[in-house]
């Protein structure tokens, strides 16, 4: 007997599903029912970013003829999210920033008509994806300036090396149309992780520094401006920590931060307690210790909230808000996981 088979269509998303890219792979996973949905295997440290209108996965992606060497293709593959099948594929300039994966290499346009993506090579430059005309548009020079942070409709921001930022948008052509420079907000004495969170509620960028200050960066067109900063940690020996070290809940009230009690210069560990900031009284209200170490932190969930915790050695650890200790764990999901993905409803 022959046996067949059939592809599944994967359940609508929700606010409780998230991806967990890890090298060359992407898992799609339910937090409140524990399970694997699904997986893409990506190119050469590839990436992804989820559609405006949750239809598709944009995964940005590197091939080389010769398997690890050889000639460079660079692409960016559509997968329908009804059952994570490629669709199409659009060739890039084989540019892109190859790194260790940072959530903010490629970002979408937040109308979704454009895919951005951050290019070294090591002159650094941004390369622009129309997403309805599934083309590639153009490329545009940044010297110095790198990563990007997308607000409002068609704009972003990218750091430059001594902490300034460069602020541009782009028309119905995906052409540059404003260009804008803002100085530095801090201090190279103490850097900001650049794994920061957007509060598009209020068009605020919120970082936090090695010492555990809070910067937030407020957005307004062409323009932005750096507010006063607060420390958290208030003397004590506590540090931020990690990768993907911040998150907020989907009323962005609260500020989760990975910590661990450690000197200067251990900011890449891991952690093993997230603290909770109120951003209105701007102070710590709780402290979650965490049954074991991790890299990335994300809040998923609106009805009820859960904190998924990621360690780059490949296990996800699931904390229910609602009560006390680690509810649910997920192992065995790749080396080199270090970035926690979820669609903003």
């Amino acid at each position: 007997m022959i046996e067949s088979f059939k592809t599944l269509s994967l359940p609508p998303l929700s606010a409780e599903q998230i991806f967990v890219v890890a090298l060359n792979r992407a898992f799609f996973i339910d937090i409140q029912n524990q399970r694997v949905l699904g997986m893409i295997d990506l190119g050469y440290v590839g990436n992804i970013v989820i559609s405006a209108d949750a239809q598709y996965v944009y995964a940005v992606e590197s091939f080389y003829s010769r398997g690890t060497r050889g000639k460079r293709t660079d692409v960016v593959t559509l997968y329908d999210m009804k059952n994570l099948s490629v669709v199409d594929e659009i060739e890039i300039p084989p540019k892109r920033f190859l790194c260790v994966i940072k959530k903010y290499t490629q970002a979408l346009s937040n109308d979704g008509r454009f895919l951005l993506v951050c290019n070294i090579t090591p002159a650094s430059s941004v390369t622009v994806v129309d997403l309805h005309k599934k083309k590639f548009v153009r490329e545009i020079a940044t010297p110095g300036y790198v990563l990007l942070y997308p607000y409002e409709s068609r704009r972003f921001a990218m750091f430059g090396q001594e902490g300034s930022l460069l602020l541009f948008s782009l028309n119905d052509e995906g052409h540059l149309q404003q260009k804008n420079r803002i100085p530095a907000g801090f201090s190279l004495n103490d850097p900001l992780f650049e794994h920061g969170v957007y509060l598009k509620r209020t068009n605020r960028y919120c970082f936090i520094s090695y010492e555990g200050r809070i910067k937030l960066l407020q957005l307004s067109g062409p323009t932005a401006q750096w507010e006063k900063s607060w420390d958290i940690t208030q003397g004590s020996d506590y540090r931020p920590c990690g990768w993907q070290l911040l998150s907020c809940d989907s009323l962005e009230n609260n500020l989760y931060i990975l910590m661990h009690k450690a000197g200067k210069d251990k900011h890449k560990e891991s952690g093993k307690e997230v603290w909770v900031v109120d951003l209105v009284d701007q102070k710590v209200s709780r402290k979650i210790e965490l049954e074991r170490p991790v890299d990335s932190i994300h809040i998923v969930g609106k009805e009820k909230t859960y904190l998924c915790g990621l360690n780059h050695k490949g296990y996800l650890d699931i904390y229910d808000l609602q009560k006390v200790g680690r509810t649910a764990f997920i192992e065995e999901l790749g080396e080199g996981a270090f970035l926690l993905l979820s669609y903003e409803f």
